[in-house]
């Protein structure tokens, strides 16, 4: 039972804070977008800097990460299109929700408050990698080669580059400039979730069933496979923690933005993205008792 309450504990912040993007996205007409791009551009890269820097990821630990991270996108698209092809649905519109999981704006603050800021650390890396391949193989899948560079115009790849190179060959930066980083980055987190609950409030429901179905896969399998792919490779401990949960979150938001940009059924993929989260709720607490036990 105690652990049952710690696990709520955990879950309640992220909840209430999403809930409240969601209530302020209802009852306003604000445009969240220059937030959106500040989180993009700005906030999360300094975040992610700033923890690296504090942190001490060796390169065993980001290698292990890397490899895994990269076995389960790659696994997950060959099942996820054999599944979709089996269910006769299109490939295009919704591999992409299946594949990527929500690894940002709910499984870093919940990596955080269940794990501490080592277990965060191993999080920001393996959100990197996820992003990295959503920029890249994502836009091929939605739009074939065309703008797959995209990937290296983000901040996000080289914040994570530069800590590592700097942290392992013990740099240290000016601490006037390293305050700054983290000040800003401070903002990331409830922004992230603030920004989440806004996003889902403009969603609308397209076809129940078939999210519902397209949902449960994308939380069963994602967290199955994240399972056996540590379970293979022999990654254990926090990494494989980590690696876990955040393989075992809804379809990120992301997905809704890619597929509004290339006009791939965007009211689809938004509708997938909604019903997943939702279903998350029930879902991930269920995950997350299990990695602390």
């Amino acid at each position: 039972m105690e652990l049952w309450i710690k696990v709520f504990e955990v879950i309640l912040p992220v909840i209430i804070v999403i809930l409240t993007g969601f209530c302020f996205g209802k009852v306003t007409n604000v445009n969240l977008k220059p937030v959106n791009l500040l989180l993009l551009y700005i906030s999360t890269p300094c975040l992610i800097f700033s923890s690296l820097m504090d942190g001490k990821i060796t390169m065993d630990a980001a290698y292990q990460i890397i490899v895994a991270g990269s076995i389960m996108i790659f696994v997950g698209i060959g099942l996820f299109s054999a599944i979709l092809k089996i269910l006769k649905k299109n490939i295009v519109t919704f591999l992409n929700p299946l594949v990527f999981p929500n690894t940002a704006n709910m499984a870093l603050p919940i990596a955080l408050y269940a794990f501490g800021n080592e277990a965060f650390e191993y999080a920001i890396i393996f959100t990197t990698i996820v992003f990295f391949y959503h920029c890249s193989i994502g836009i091929f899948i939605l739009n074939g080669r065309d703008k797959i560079t995209e990937v290296f115009k983000t901040p996000l790849i080289y914040a994570v580059s530069l800590a590592l190179i700097l942290n392992n060959n013990e740099i240290n930066i000016h601490i006037g400039l390293n305050n700054a980083i983290n000040l800003l980055g401070t903002t990331s987190i409830p922004l992230m979730m603030f920004s989440l609950g806004h996003k889902l409030s403009e969603t609308k429901i397209v076809d129940l069933n078939e999210n519902l179905l397209l949902s449960s896969f994308r939380l069963l399998i994602g967290s199955l496979l994240g399972y056996s792919v540590c379970k293979i490779l022999g990654v254990q401990g926090l990494i494989a923690k980590v690696m876990i949960l955040q393989f075992s979150m809804p379809s990120a938001v992301f997905n809704f933005i890619l597929s509004d940009r290339y006009n791939k059924s965007p009211e689809k993929v938004a509708s997938l993205v909604f019903v997943s989260t939702v279903l998350s709720i029930i879902f991930v607490p269920i995950v997350l008792y299990l990695l602390m036990k």
